[in-house]
């Protein structure tokens, strides 16, 4: 799409791109021109946005082979978006954050929110059914406020899809886990369930498809910590920054070359280097993921943006390969310029899910975009002595919200669903079950604990791995509404018999017209494959190659005095060519004195 101001040369062109965001709002529309790069319009959105940590952050889109892309920012964008349609972009989260606390601005903590929110909903931020329970309680708090049994009525929770396969039983989980988050606003709600989600494993995953060398499906995914798989419910393999040397492709092979001690035992022990291989679906996908793999490395090891080194891979017989250069900033320089921000807070307004259920507002107070001073946030999310909201200085809201990662112990947190009142007369399983949470870390529960605990075990890691939802505008259609439209479909199809499939119905003439018009009904021809080439079109490239070089050999050693054993055996052999080259110098000569 795009609007011509003078002829396709003129670099007054300009093209036309919409900008799909985070919470899904409205898109907006960016006109930009023929010589503009990705970083320029990167920074029109962010400005858009008042983002000033904008580093972290890019745009996406995908195109017509449904292969997705990071914009380049030095590249210019009509090139990168051409033969894209519709020409539409997603901001979206490109480097996720080692400590999420590190952010200076709120509002750069906020679109790091919506973003693992978006990963939670579609199954990217794996995580067990407890943890799963907290940080939707979290994201229920941050979006309604306090729970209040007037605004909240049984089975609220069922109108925010914020699990990938959310149920009742989960709901349940959730709006108690939710009753005990009470005076905590937007921003500190928000923190916690940063602070929660980056102790996962599968924290700043995107997941990409590929096989190993077993043929064994996993998914594979680049953090700041390094290249991590996943195969099930369970991680695969995990190779440090600090033990990657080199990173490669060649076709669909993606290649980790990793520096691993022989030893693990001992730490001064030789080490040993060896390359591991994932197989991708395709050529342009294990390239997109060498890319990803290549700027994500760079961006949280570089100790200076000045030394990125120029990266190349994938060259072959048939292709020069591809190069990558890195641009803007590394995590630490992004840390050191965050530290100069000397702006006060920008005032923003957080956006719903579920409009049905926004804050309330009272005369006293307004939570809906309330926040908590940054200084608290950094200071381990402590409350301030003097806040705008009165909050109970002592609530279970504190226990959930310092929830540890699952290797420690969390001796502190009780779910809401274990501390009932006991009766009596109730079997001891239930003080068995309190008592094991409060000693052992979470990994020992899920293996040791019985069948009938609120733990359930890992889930099976299944990220959705369609665009739905995502970077493609069209949506998943409701299960009626395609039921409805396959009846209409059969309804269609019996009230007209002749269009049934496996009838002699081609390009509109039936069997029976064809015997009354005397026409023969056309037959369905295959259709030929698209891309390749064919083996004809092989052998005659190779004949032509024999042909052509023959033809220049057999010049240099006719007209060329080419001392060599080779050379003079080669013109005993074509002596008897004598008559073609005569007749060769013959007309070569009439045609230059013409």
């Amino acid at each position: 799409m795009f609007k011509k101001i003078g002829n396709k040369n003129d670099v007054q062109q300009e093209f036309q791109c919409t900008i799909r965001f985070l919470d899904d709002s409205e898109p907006m529309q960016i006109t930009f021109r023929k010589e503009a790069v990705g970083q320029w319009l990167v920074d029109q959105v962010c400005s858009k946005l008042n983002l000033v940590e904008k580093d972290y952050f890019g745009l996406r889109f995908v195109d017509a082979e449904k292969q997705r892309h990071w914009l380049d920012p030095l590249k210019p964008i009509h090139r990168q978006l051409k033969g894209v349609t519709p020409t539409v972009l997603c901001f979206r989260v490109k480097f996720y954050p080692d400590c999420p606390s590190k952010l200076h601005e709120e509002i750069t903590r906020y679109f790091l929110f919506l973003q693992l929110r978006r990963d939670l909903q579609h199954g990217r931020l794996l995580c067990t059914p407890t943890d799963a329970n907290i940080l939707a309680a979290y994201i229920i708090q941050s979006e309604v406020g306090d729970y209040d049994p007037e605004d909240h009525p049984p089975g609220y929770v069922a109108e925010f899809k914020m699990l990938p396969k959310q149920n009742g039983k989960m709901e349940e989980k959730i709006a108690e886990l939710h009753q005990t988050l009470v005076g905590q606003v937007p921003s500190e709600a928000e923190a916690n369930f940063l602070k929660k989600a980056s102790t996962l494993d599968t924290y700043g995953v995107d997941p990409h498809q590929v096989k190993d060398q077993k043929g064994n499906q996993l998914y594979l995914g680049i953090t700041h910590q390094g290249v991590l798989t996943f195969q099930g419910n369970r991680k695969t393999h995990q190779f440090k920054w600090s033990q990657i040397h080199r990173i490669a492709y060649e076709g669909k092979m993606f290649i980790v070359h990793v520096a691993a001690n022989e030893d693990e035992a001992l730490k001064n022990s030789k080490k040993k280097n060896h390359a591991v291989g994932f197989k991708c679906p395709t050529v342009p996908a294990c390239k997109y993921l060498w890319k990803c793999a290549v700027e994500q490395q760079l961006f949280f090891t570089l100790s200076s943006s000045n030394n990125a080194p120029k990266v190349k891979s994938g060259s072959g017989f048939f292709s020069r390969g591809s190069k990558f250069r890195f641009s803007g900033r590394c995590l630490s320089e992004v840390y050191a310029a965050s530290n100069n921000i000397r702006r006060e807070e920008p005032p923003f307004t957080r956006s719903a899910s579920n409009p049905n259920f926004a804050r309330r507002v009272s005369s006293k107070q307004s939570l809906k975009n309330t926040s908590l001073p940054a200084e608290a946030i950094k200071e381990g999310l402590k409350r301030p002595k003097e806040s705008a909201v009165d909050v109970p200085q002592t609530t279970e809201a504190e226990v959930v919200r310092d929830s540890i990662p699952r290797s420690e112990p969390i001796s502190n947190f009780q779910s809401p669903a274990l501390t009932e009142t006991k009766q009596p007369g109730d079997p001891p399983v239930e003080e068995v079950s309190i008592r094991t949470l409060k000693t052992e870390p979470i990994a020992t529960i899920l293996m040791d604990a019985p069948p009938n605990n609120s733990y359930s075990p890992m889930p099976m890691y299944e990220p959705d791995d369609t665009l739905v939802g995502d970077e493609e505008e069209t949506k998943p259609k409701d299960l009626d509404l395609q039921i409805r439209e396959l009846e209409q479909q059969w309804d269609m199809i019996k009230n007209e018999p002749q269009n049934h499939v496996g009838s002699n119905n081609v390009a509109g003439i039936t069997k029976t017209e064809a015997n009354h018009t005397g026409a023969a009904a056309p037959s369905a021809k295959p259709t030929k494959p698209k891309g390749g080439i064919s083996c004809v079109k092989i052998l005659g490239y190779t004949f032509f190659f024999v042909v052509f070089s023959l033809t220049v050999s057999l010049a240099a050693v006719w007209y060329f005095d080419i001392q060599h054993p080779y050379a003079d055996l080669a013109r005993e052999q074509i002596g008897r060519l004598q008559p073609v080259k005569d007749y060769v110098d013959d007309r070569l000569g009439s045609w230059f004195k013409s």
